[in-house]
């Protein structure tokens, strides 16, 4: 749901720091349909009346009337989205949008198409090479988010990025501890301290330094945190604080405690700010409603959630319920669901960080072997893309590919320049 010519436009443009790049081409970010300068849509006319409507909603709800809450609160943001949102409401998958990319391609006189994509890129980049097999050059699919599991088997990927993200959180948790004073949470057991600290919080909120954390509080901001490596030590430092506050006042600080991080946001209104700013939070639940098969059913979700929690006690509960969104969608269209198989004229060139919440490391691998013809690119560490576990290693082999076609040897593994907690 985020511009893409914002994206290129960001001084941290990965794909851009290599000067032969440069040199070679020309890079173009563009806003998918009914995002950004793309005829955005929106399902409510002003920022108020969204916060508004989802005011009642949980991220983790808890409790009957907290479900009720919040799946209504839903149904009437999707009712709204049908009223306001307009015509082009049916057209936004994934599909489309890889038409366009087409569209785009002829636009610059290329022949074929030199493509990279994060995230939810990687699904534009593997849709295009499936519907244009013979107009690939380049692919770099960076994040891959595992097609064939998203488009066919939705309520599993879902599943499996709450995994993405319990599995993230516990590697922070262990790094934490093995950094010693590094790390201002590793004081202790820090496993054991943050499962205390979300246990507290499930039976409701309390406050630390003036501020209410609640759960949804908890996870939300865990969630938004774990993709960037860049924010650990300030995680540390909070979690921390909560956890002395909260669980065990009176605790001293750990002797890696700095300065109080910036406040987090609360969860739900500063996020709308921020997305509905650029309409990316209505565009991206417009595309993947679209692209993926929910349950159509909202009163099926909380069962889903009591499940998904089960195996991953922190983040199941969260992923079900921003998932029912799509119960009550108001509209369908065309959409891709495969074949992912498609032989292309060059190999595509994956790219999988280990410990990535949103995209799990498990996506590139099952991902690769979906293409016809790929080669999975390794890096270790923590970040959602290696945008953001940064990788000089891995900066120059995606870099030369895009020049020479040449993909990596396969097994190839490149570290991240720096861990995220530094032994004190």
């Amino acid at each position: 749901g985020t511009s893409g010519v914002s994206f290129v436009r960001s001084p941290g443009l990965g794909i851009a720091t290599d000067a032969e790049t440069r040199r070679t081409f020309d890079i173009v970010g563009f806003d998918p349909r009914g995002v950004g300068a793309s005829s955005p849509i929106g399902c409510f006319e002003t920022l108020q009346e969204l916060t508004a409507a989802l005011g009642p909603a949980k991220e983790v709800p808890i409790g009957a009337t907290e479900i009720r809450d919040t799946l209504t609160a839903y149904r009437g943001y999707t009712d709204a989205c049908g009223r306001t949102a307009g015509p082009l409401l049916p057209h936004l998958s994934t599909l489309n949008v890889a038409r366009d990319l087409d569209l785009l391609r002829q636009a610059v006189g290329d022949e074929q198409l030199s493509f990279a994509g994060y995230s939810y890129g990687t699904l534009i980049g593997a849709t295009y090479a499936n519907l244009f097999p013979d107009r690939v050059r380049a692919l770099v699919l960076d994040g891959f988010v595992d097609p064939a599991g998203r488009t066919q088997a939705s309520v599993l990927n879902e599943f499996e990025r709450a995994g993405g993200f319990e599995k993230t959180l516990k590697a922070f948790l262990a790094a934490c501890n093995a950094s010693g004073p590094g790390c201002a949470f590793s004081t202790g057991d820090p496993a054991a301290k943050f499962t205390a600290l979300r246990e507290r919080l499930r039976q409701g909120p309390a406050l630390s330094g003036g501020r209410t954390i609640s759960i949804s509080y908890l996870t939300a901001y865990l969630a938004s945190r774990l993709p960037q490596p860049a924010a650990y030590g300030a995680v540390a430092t909070d979690l921390d604080r909560w956890y002395r506050d909260i669980v065990a006042p009176g605790e001293t600080a750990a002797a890696g405690d700095g300065a109080r991080s910036p406040a987090p946001p609360a969860s739900r209104a500063a996020s709308l700010v921020d997305a509905y700013g650029g309409n990316s939070f209505d565009a991206l639940n417009a595309v993947n409603c679209l692209d993926k098969q929910l349950p159509q059913d909202p009163w099926v979700y909380p069962a889903l959630a009591l499940s998904f929690e089960t195996a991953y006690r922190t983040f199941g509960r969260l992923q079900a319920f921003s998932a029912s969104v799509c119960a009550t969608w108001p509209v369908t269209g065309e959409r891709y669901d495969g074949p992912w198989d498609r032989p292309t004229p060059n190999p595509v060139l994956v790219v999988g960080v280990q410990h990535d919440p949103a995209t799990p490391y498990v996506f590139a691998q099952r991902g690769t072997r979906q293409l016809a013809d790929a080669r999975l690119l390794t890096v270790t560490g923590f970040g959602h893309t290696s945008l953001r576990a940064v990788s000089s290693c891995a900066r120059e082999k995606v870099n030369s590919y895009l020049r020479t076609l040449a993909v990596p040897p396969e097994g190839t593994v490149c570290p991240t320049d720096s861990a995220p907690f530094q032994p004190a």
